[in-house]
């Protein structure tokens, strides 16, 4: 089966294989986002707009054998994974790799990578966050952290559902400070938090004299 831009962009990712021995501990820093948070609320409407607006190059970027979709097969995940830098690794080599190949074939300069490869916020700055996206010229256009799904305090589904209902205010407010940092750092109005699982996608917007963050699971 050949797929170009188009079809391969809708493509779900294959689920990971997690071991029984893997990290216990969360990956959260000791800083919390204290500014204002609210939804994205037209982002799904967003994206529709914006796939049924492509002028879709037709050109295949990917084929697949049926066996291919066997048990055992390379579509399905063949890497343990039992830590962050494990789950770094298998987003830069699923995702990451199908975003290329699409931004590539419409003619769109950015790739997903490590943060190393972009320009710093400024000379000397030591931080480094788990992805960018980033263009040719190493300019940083979106930010990304990555956090394990198996860790009760990175479980983004519970900390929304929390906190739309008031219940426990600070647990997503913990969880989006190193990523809201990070895009204040940067000065990026776009940024996600992931755990392969689940994603939060974030939107730097202006509520009243301060910036918050718009978001959406």
């Amino acid at each position: 089966m050949q797929a170009p831009a188009s079809d391969l962009l809708l493509e779900p990712l294959p689920n990971l294989d997690i071991p029984a021995r893997r990290t216990v501990s969360h990956a959260l820093h000791w800083i919390k986002f204290i500014g204002a948070l609210g939804q994205w609320t037209n982002f799904k409407t967003e994206i529709a707009n914006t796939y049924s607006s492509q002028t879709w190059n037709p050109r295949e970027i990917a084929s697949s054998l049926t066996a291919n979709f066997l048990a055992g097969s390379v579509y399905e995940e063949q890497v343990f994974v039992s830590d962050e830098r494990g789950m770094q690794g298998r987003l830069e080599g699923r995702a990451g790799i199908a975003l290329g190949a699409v931004f590539g074939a419409q003619n769109h300069d950015i790739k997903l990578g490590a943060s190393k490869g972009a320009l710093p916020p400024y000379p000397g700055y030591k931080k480094a966050p788990d992805f960018v996206l980033m263009t040719s010229a190493h300019e940083a256009k979106v930010v990304g952290e990555v956090k394990v799904p198996w860790i009760r305090e990175h479980n983004l589904r519970k900390l929304i559902t929390e906190f739309e209902s008031g219940a426990k205010q600070d647990n997503l407010q913990h969880v989006l400070g190193q990523l809201a940092e990070y895009m204040f750092d940067s000065r990026l109005k776009y940024g996600f938090l992931t755990t392969y699982e689940h994603t939060i996608f974030l939107r730097k917007e202006e509520f009243g004299r301060a910036w918050g963050l718009e978001i959406l699971r």
